[in-house]
């Protein structure tokens, strides 16, 4: 298996600013910038890029309060089939469109299963749920949402969610997205437990040495469901890498 090159700079730095950053740069930094530090990548990731700050801090404890949407509609109760931390791809997977035909994968089965709040919502207690809630999250502002309504409902409650959204912004470009090269490619399970999965979504990008870029997230189950655990920083992690062919799951169901 080839080995994944953890990044701090370049597409890295871009990367950073995720949803907070914008998406403009996509030659410095990555995920949409991902991409965005350097080039004002998008806000698609605004905060899950972590911002360059010397205190990057430790990942923040949720809130464990339970929302006025789980006590309305109660736990989503979906149900698990696989919980390995190299699962099967789901024969109903799909690909939702948003803004501007950017798209990313859902499952009728794993995720999401229902509307809370009017947000994509309910996912599998297992890594691949985790994953699919954590690209949900991220890709949500290019639906209806802005995103920093994005961030609020998919962020759980912690120091670092409030520090996300105090520099979120409010509209989020989707053209900017598109023209960076970057779409959903697949992901890899890092480490997980039942109420917290350490996973990277990877994401195809041309101006990368391995044409793919890495964008490690925490996950942690909140109130039945899988909330984003942000740093204290308000960032998803300190660095993104660079996984080649073979690192991680294709969403199409095959190793790449």
């Amino acid at each position: 298996m080839a080995q994944r090159n953890r990044t701090t700079k370049g597409i890295g730095d871009t990367v950073k600013r995720g949803w907070n950053s914008k998406p403009a740069a996509i030659s410095a930094i990555v995920i949409v910038a991902l991409v965005v530090i350097v080039v004002l990548f998008s806000t698609l990731l605004g905060v899950f890029a972590p911002a360059k700050n010397n205190d990057q801090g430790s990942a923040s404890e949720p809130t464990p309060t339970q929302s006025a949407a789980a006590a309305a509609d109660g736990p989503c109760n979906v149900k698990v089939t696989d919980s390995s931390s190299t699962p099967r791809i789901p024969s109903d997977l799909t690909w939702k469109t948003g803004q501007e035909g950017l798209t990313w994968p859902v499952s009728k089965s794993v995720g999401p299963t229902k509307t809370v709040d009017g947000f994509d919502a309910c996912f599998a207690r297992s890594p691949l749920g985790a994953a699919l809630a954590a690209t949900t999250a991220i890709y949500d502002q290019y639906g209806t949402h802005s995103a920093a309504e994005s961030l609020d409902f998919y962020i759980a409650d912690s120091t670092g969610k409030e520090k996300s959204l105090a520099v979120a912004p409010q509209q989020s470009d989707p053209e900017q997205m598109r023209s960076s090269g970057m779409n959903p490619a697949g992901f890899s399970i890092d480490a997980f437990t039942k109420n917290r999965v350490e996973l990277t979504l990877v994401y195809s990008y041309p101006a990368s040495s391995t044409g793919y870029y890495g964008m490690p997230m925490t996950m942690t189950w909140v109130d039945g469901d899988w909330k984003i655990a942000v740093l204290d920083n308000g960032a998803t992690s300190n660095a993104g890498t660079t996984p080649s062919d073979g690192d991680f799951i294709r969403w199409t169901g095959t190793k790449s």
